[in-house]
């Protein structure tokens, strides 16, 4: 296509005309019509214009170039250009960040490096970003940063750069933030529930504390820790990160010794935690050094009770009486009986100024109480039975790698030598026993708590609240989509899980504190990412939200009315963004 200077003879003389030459699609043949005509050169004759054909040839190059450079790739209209589409979900946090008051702090934390952007910015997006569409930090700043609707540019770089700098000092901000929430909350450190969990990297080699190490998620690939603290309220209070192919067990004594320290506590602190963390040196530590009292869980299967114990977990007589509880129908929930009497511990403890290794023995008053869940029994016994049945698959066909065969291992019984205890072909058989000792105590679980004065219902009670602990897990993992780990640096890797744990962290008071339990983390999160509007270019905005149920939830928590309004102003977006979140108590 491209224009072109006519000149046709007449009787009157040599008529101009500006011409296009374009392509037919019909006739499928070149064609060309009639764009603008100028007139008779005898006419145009001017001082202005004394050749008019040479002024006209000038004057039609100059519109070719012109629509050469309409049609140019660099100067061609896009149709992403401006992002319509803007996420207003996230006000809930946005309300709450602003309300704790941290930026203060954060940028005076900033003034060190000279930052080219606002730290407080890039902390506030990646966080609103975590929530809304977790995805990896060059993603995020592409796709994610312009769909919120006060959104701030900020490119990959420095979200990179101020990533290795938070994370390189992460215990900081925790505690930042920690503050800021105390000046409205007051922290509950009756009790404290712990746990860990590990996270997984898209790597093949180990490197710093991406180190191979037993995987939740039963992979191969190198792998890092992360231990978490909640308060009695069941808010996030710490988060320690530490190697992959370490124990989690000393973290409990770490992190709690870090707490107190950190929030001058000089109470008593009930220690909450699963057999995982269950030893001799963390009880030591809880009883004899910090004067804190326990709560643990203790293992039933294996090598984790003694014969006696074991006759005392399913005695019941005059002497050992179970209660029951029961639902309003009648249907039997659980059963617990308890007994106190004093235990002895030992370990052996490695001496940091001559090197030897010395044996540490204490006696401690502890009250045991076993429960049995017919619910969990069930479950145990259906678990139980598959990884018998692929157990029975590796005797009888031999399918699989033994390494295969993960927990079902135990089921097998492998025998390398006669009754004379001679050499011989291994013979590969189930062990029946084992299943049947599984079996026999599925559905039962014991409790250890040095706290005697506690009736035997409050300490299942408070022990079942660690389900709150792996729920923050799994809403980190899955939610939050905090594995797999794509950074390297190790700086830049703590500040993504510094940005996971303060999403969480702040998910957690909304549904906790603000929202009195009311409503749960995952439909607040399904409310934020599901409430958005498409921008109609003159000052209002189309709600596209679809999720009626939560939204209702949410419309009626906190009395906006005007959040599933079809057409929202941006003066009504903006009040949505001033609503107050926390009530001080």
């Amino acid at each position: 296509m491209a224009y072109y200077l006519r000149q046709d003879k007449k009787k009157k003389g040599l008529y101009l005309q500006m011409y296009e030459s374009f392509w037919d699609k019909e006739k499928k043949q070149p064609r060309s019509r009639n764009i603008e005509s100028f007139g008779y050169v005898s006419e145009l004759i001017s001082d202005d214009i004394p050749d008019p054909v040479s002024y006209y040839q000038k004057y039609v190059a100059e519109k070719n170039r012109e629509h050469a450079a309409s049609v140019a790739d660099e100067t061609r209209p896009r149709v992403f250009a401006t992002q319509l589409e803007k996420n207003i979900g996230y006000f809930l946090v946005d309300s709450l960040l602003s309300e704790l008051n941290v930026k203060e702090t954060v940028d005076i934390l900033a003034l060190q490096k000279r930052f080219q952007f606002n730290l407080y910015d890039m902390i506030a997006q990646l966080i609103y970003a975590r929530i809304l569409y977790p995805c990896s930090k060059s993603k995020t700043v592409s796709t994610v940063f312009p769909r919120l609707y006060h959104s701030v540019p900020i490119s990959e770089d420095q979200v990179y750069d101020g990533c290795a700098f938070i994370g390189e000092s992460y215990k900081k901000y925790i505690e930042l933030f920690n503050h800021c929430y105390e000046e409205h909350y007051r922290r509950d450190f009756s009790s404290v529930f712990f746990d860990c969990t590990n996270y997984y990297f898209e790597i093949d080699l180990p490197k710093e504390d991406k180190q191979k190490g037993p995987s939740k998620e039963n992979r191969h690939e190198p792998i890092i820790g992360q231990a978490l603290l909640l308060d009695a309220d069941l808010v996030p209070l710490a988060m320690q990160m530490y190697p992959g192919n370490e124990s989690e067990k000393p973290y409990i004594r770490k992190i709690i010794q870090e707490m107190k320290e950190r929030y001058k506590v000089t109470g008593k602190t009930v220690q909450v935690a699963d057999k995982g963390l269950n030893c001799a040196r963390n009880i030591y530590a809880a009883v004899i050094e910090a004067r804190d009292g326990y709560i643990f869980s203790k293992s039933v299967h294996g090598k984790g009770l003694s014969e006696k114990e074991k006759q005392w977990l399913l005695l019941e007589n005059d002497a050992n009486v179970y209660t029951d509880y029961r639902d309003k129908n009648g249907k039997l929930l659980f059963r617990l009986k308890s007994c106190v009497d004093t235990f002895s511990y030992k370990f052996k403890e490695l001496n940091p100024e001559t090197g030897e290794e010395k044996v540490i023995s204490f006696r401690v008053k502890e009250k045991r109480i076993v429960s049995y869940n017919p619910s969990l029994a069930q479950k145990q016994k259906a678990e139980i039975m598959k990884m018998v049945d692929k157990a029975t698959n590796y005797t009888t066909y031999k399918k699989m790698a033994r390494e295969d065969l993960g927990d079902s291992v135990k089921y097998i019984q492998i025998t390398n030598t006669d009754k004379d205890g001679k050499s011989k072909k291994p013979v590969i058989e189930i062990n029946q026993a084992k299943i049947d000792e599984d079996l026999k105590y599925a559905g039962y679980n014991l409790l250890v708590t040095s706290e005697l004065d506690m009736e035997p219902s409050q300490v299942y009670h408070t022990y079942h609240n660690l389900w709150k602990i792996e729920e923050s897990f799994r809403i980190t993992k899955s939610y939050l989509d905090a594995r797999p780990v794509y950074v390297q640096k190790k700086e830049t890797i703590y500040g993504h899980f510094l940005i996971c744990y303060l999403s969480l962290f702040l998910l957690k008071i909304l549904e906790i504190k603000c929202f009195k339990n009311k409503i749960n983390s995952y439909d607040l999160v399904n409310f934020m990412r599901d409430f958005r509007v498409i921008d109609k270019g003159d000052g209002t905005y189309i709600n596209i939200s679809q999720n009626q149920s939560v939204n209702e939830k949410i419309k009626n928590l906190i009395g906006l009315t005007n959040l599933d309004a079809l057409y929202l102003t941006e003066k009504e977006i903006e009040n949505i963004f001033e609503f107050t979140m926390l009530i001080d108590n």
